[in-house]
Formats: structure tokens, sequence, C-alpha cells
């Protein structure tokens, strides 16, 4: 089969190809291979986002999240806020196999 050599790509280009191809669990070759395929097929179209990311809830719940950025205040350290969220955990119900 034939091979093909992609000099000079971008970081920014790498790392996005690579954060789709984690997020569609395919290898970074068949995520590019995938991306080639679509554009034989349908064009120049725009590939179809990576998976989970054009649901309308996904993109709600990361504008709520990304809204609380910088709102948090604590003066526990990060382990003390760990400790604090062990010790609070229950051993939950009973389950007999």
């Amino acid at each position: 089969m034939p091979c093909l050599t992609v000099r000079d790509l971008p970081p920014r280009t790498l790392s996005s190809l690579k954060t789709r191809a984690k997020s569609n669990h395919r290898s970074l070759n068949g995520e590019i291979l995938f991306i080639f395929d679509w554009i034989v097929d349908h064009g120049m179209k725009t590939p179809p986002p990576v998976a989970g990311m054009s649901d309308p809830v996904v993109t709600r719940q990361k504008s709520e999240m990304e809204s609380l950025i910088g709102s948090w205040r604590d003066k526990r350290t990060t382990g003390e806020i760990a400790d604090d969220i062990y010790a609070a955990r229950t051993l939950g119900r009973e389950v007999t196999l």
C-alpha cells in the first residue's frame, strides 16, 4: 500500500489531529485516513466533529463549567480538599452477588 509523508506539520495541527483521534477511538493514522476518505466521499465539506462535541448538552455543560472558572475560592490546600472528599464518602449499599 502506498505511503505518504507530510513535512512541516504545524504543532497545533498535529495536536488537534491527536485529540480527534483519541476522542474518536482511532489511531492518529486511522483518523487521518478517515479525514482523507471523508474529503474524497464528500468533497471539502467539514468532516464530522469529534465524538460528542456537537451534542447541545455537552455544549451547554462546557459553557456552564467555563462560567465557573475563577469563581471558586477556598483557603484549603488541594490535599485538604481531597482529604475532605474522601472523608465524606460512604461505603455504599451492601451488594450480594
